[in-house]
């Protein structure tokens, strides 16, 4: 790719400006519009030259954030967390970041195919080292009362690869004092971030909540009512919450793109408040390779190569693994779209995901596939469209305890994508839910032939055993699993339980002292350690861990009442 110099220059702010219909009638117009836009972008970029060359930046992606059982509903937080610390990462100019939507959809895949990210050596080995990071940055989260108990987990690909873990307890009682806390934790941890520095936003934790569960929400069909709903919904978003008024114009235009998009040809005036809004979230937020990549997208839409491939070389400066700035790159290079088959084949490898609308539905760029027919069966494993929104709806059902529904979806899901183990894992945990044990205990162990280093399989499996009162195979899955991956919670609580029912009470209290050390916000870890003291007739230990237990979970009835009969017999 030839890349626009970054250096003060009229193109700069040409490669901004709202793009010409080149006719002679709309000449005069025209110009007057650039000028227009050519001032505003003046307002937005404060001066007349481009910051640093970014090629040489250590590239960084932030990967999904796992929430820990039994932090139910915070998966809000857990996105949060992710994209506030890759924009802040961004903001201090150091870094090329790659966008959150790409961490997420490889993170996905990776799940999907039962590579899970725990080290740098699998990563490395994995589809996601084509990006090339400096660090891949991954956190666990658990909320313990007003804390919140947090893991970085750091994979390097330098020379000398390795995987570093960082483990704090935070206080969150401001987004931003939380996000501090945590960029601190990371310059402490790791020589690459010891400049970083917090840009406070101002952010209330109403608002934070209400945006991000709102766009965990599935966007509905375009131009129908709850559509409309939607839209209204962000809308009131920007009213009542200013301080995330970039992110929600950001996400405004995502839906006007995929409102216009679905119109043949796109709907410009839709594309027009789009590029108002992507504009807007520029001058709040500059530096940011997604903003750059819609706006092209936007102009690619609107018929306009020149303004596009610009756009998709400024991402490009900002992010060189930027597989969509590529593939708009190379779809605007020349007269025909062949003629940027290099950009486009290797945008597709970087980014293999186009031909795959996302889980929410927000995915606009999925309008491509239609110019990127050509490659796509070469360079991109196509999944059949509906896969992802199968496995979502299916998941909602299962929440919902609607078995009937949830059972449909996974089932076709898994004739969609045979050789993925997810929708049968579903599947199983399904049976179990519903008690079919044997019969969950079947499926569990055919796809365990077939992924035998898969931990969730291994889990589950372990699970059907223990209720089949089958201890001792049980106890050797949980074993494989923390063999896989040693801090896995829920088969670290499962080996406790699975110890304290064969009757092995002086190793059951043993894992599980070391255990609520390890991780002292694990409430049945407490609960099982407190069966072992009483067993073994120790009962005032007994009582101080049905205490914790109680603390940390103050609604578990369970726990409640057993500590009330431990008491009697004290006294």
């Amino acid at each position: 790719m030839t890349l626009a110099p970054r250096s003060g220059s009229f193109s700069y702010f040409y490669i901004l400006v709202l793009a010409p219909n080149f006719t002679a009638k709309n000449m005069l117009s025209q110009f007057l519009r650039n000028l227009l836009t050519l001032f505003f972008t003046c307002l937005i970029f404060g001066g007349l030259s481009f910051p640093p060359l970014l090629q040489a930046r250590p590239s960084v992606g932030v990967l999904s954030a796992d929430v820990i059982y039994p932090s139910n509903g915070l998966n809000w937080l857990g996105l949060f967390l992710q994209e506030e610390l890759s924009l802040q990462l961004q903001l201090t100019d150091q870094f090329s970041i790659i966008s959150p939507d790409t961490m997420r959809r490889w993170n996905q895949r990776l799940r999907n195919s039962g590579q899970l990210v725990f080290s740098s050596a699998e990563l490395k080995n994995s589809e996601i080292y084509q990006l090339k990071p400096n660090r891949l940055l991954k956190l666990s989260i658990q909320k313990v009362l007003n804390q919140l108990s947090v893991t970085w987990s750091i994979s390097s690909f330098e020379e000398n690869s390795s995987l570093q873990k960082i483990q704090n307890i935070h206080s969150w009682i401001t987004p931003d004092n939380l996000i501090a806390s945590l960029l601190n934790d990371l310059a402490k941890g790791d020589k690459l971030f010891r400049n970083i520095k917090h840009f406070p936003l101002h952010y209330t934790w109403e608002g934070i909540k209400s945006f991000y569960q709102w766009k965990l929400k599935l966007v509905p069909v375009p131009n129908t009512s709850k559509w409309e709903e939607h839209k209204d919904e962000l809308e009131a978003l920007l009213l009542s919450h200013p301080s995330l008024s970039a992110s929600i114009h950001f996400h405004r235009a995502v839906l006007l793109i995929i409102e216009s998009s679905v119109m043949r040809p796109a709907h410009v005036p839709s594309l027009n408040s789009a590029e108002t809004d992507i504009l807007a979230a520029m001058k709040e937020h500059p530096g940011s390779g997604e903003h750059h990549t819609l706006l092209s997208l936007l102009h690619f839409l609107r018929k306009e190569p020149l303004f596009s491939k610009q756009q998709a070389n400024i991402a490009n400066k900002i992010n060189p693994a930027n597989g969509l700035a590529l593939i708009l790159y190379g779809l605007t290079i020349g007269k025909t779209p062949q003629a940027g088959a290099t950009y486009i084949k290797k945008g597709l490898r970087l980014y293999p995901f186009v031909a795959e609308p996302s889980a929410d539905g927000g995915q606009p760029y999925h309008v491509l596939v239609k110019d990127l027919e050509p490659w796509l069966n070469s360079y991109v494993s196509v999944k059949p469209p509906n896969y992802e929104l199968l496995m979502r709806s299916g998941k909602e059902d299962y929440d919902a305890r609607r078995w009937t529904e949830a059972r449909q979806a996974f089932e076709d899901a898994s004739v969609l994508e045979p050789e993925l183990p997810e929708p049968l894992l579903f599947l199983a945990q399904l049976r179990l839910a519903q008690q079919n044990v044997e019969s969950a205990l079947l499926l569990l162990a055919k796809l365990q032939k077939r992924f035998p280093k898969h931990p969730e399989i291994n889990l589950y499996l372990g699970y059907a055993h223990e209720k089949l009162k089958h201890y001792i195979k049980a106890e050797i899955l949980y074993r494989t699993v923390l063999q896989l991956k040693p801090e896995h919670h829920k088969a670290l609580l499962r080996l406790g339980a699975v110890l304290i029912k064969l009757g092995k009470r002086e190793e059951a209290r043993s894992f599980l002292e070391s255990l609520t050390q390890k991780y002292p916000m694990y409430t049945v870890a407490w609960w099982n350690l407190g069966i072992v003291y009483y067993q073994l007739g120790e009962l005032e230990l007994a009582e101080s861990s049905w205490e914790e237990s109680l603390r940390l979970e103050p609604d578990n009835n369970q726990v409640r009442v057993r500590l009330e009969q431990l008491r009697e017999e004290l006294f």
